[in-house]
């Protein structure tokens, strides 16, 4: 179990690092190849998403870690992503807040608009699925299962790593 775990883990992580660069990048492109201007709510909505990405690439590598039993890396992880909560939520507000500002100014949806919004939305949901429930269940055969039974959302990993260090410090 443990060996199909690291299996799925390792290339997984790496994926949500290179989609750092890689969804901001792609959708400038899709943007500014659909005649849409690359300007500042673009830049904000893609420094949300990148950012909660990061957090999802730590997240990811923190639970690989753990079941490595790398327990230092794992710490330095998890105390990564704490750090990073609040900041996230603010870029995830200035994201939301830069892609309506846009669809304003714009009059309606346009490519910019549409790239903003995308990216921004993006953000958001990751930091729901890294810092609250997961809400990713496609990628997991298990995950999808449980999903289809009707027991509903689970609390990330992430969110219950986070609690239970925060209960060990009060003990």
């Amino acid at each position: 179990m443990r060996d199909t775990i690291i299996r799925r883990l390792r290339p997984y992580w790496k994926m949500e690092a290179a989609n750092v660069v890689f969804v901001p990048a792609f959708t400038a492109f899709v943007v500014r190849e659909t005649g849409g201007v690359l300007d500042w709510p673009l830049a904000v909505a893609g420094l949300a998403c990148a950012a909660l990405l990061i957090v999802g690439a730590a997240a990811l590598r923190m639970e690989l870690a753990e079941v490595e039993r790398d327990t230092t890396l794992a710490t330095r992880l998890l105390g990564f992503a704490r750090a990073a909560r609040g900041p996230g939520a603010v870029l995830c507000a200035a994201g939301v807040g830069a892609a309506c500002w846009q669809l304003w100014r714009d009059g309606g949806w346009t490519p910019a608009s549409i790239g903003t919004a995308a990216l921004a939305t993006l953000a958001v949901l990751e930091f729901v699925n890294y810092y609250a429930v997961q809400i990713q269940h496609f990628d997991h055969a298990a995950d999808f299962r449980r999903l289809m039974s009707g027991r509903g959302f689970r609390p990330s990993h992430l969110a219950r790593a986070l609690r239970r260090a925060a209960q060990s410090r009060r003990l």
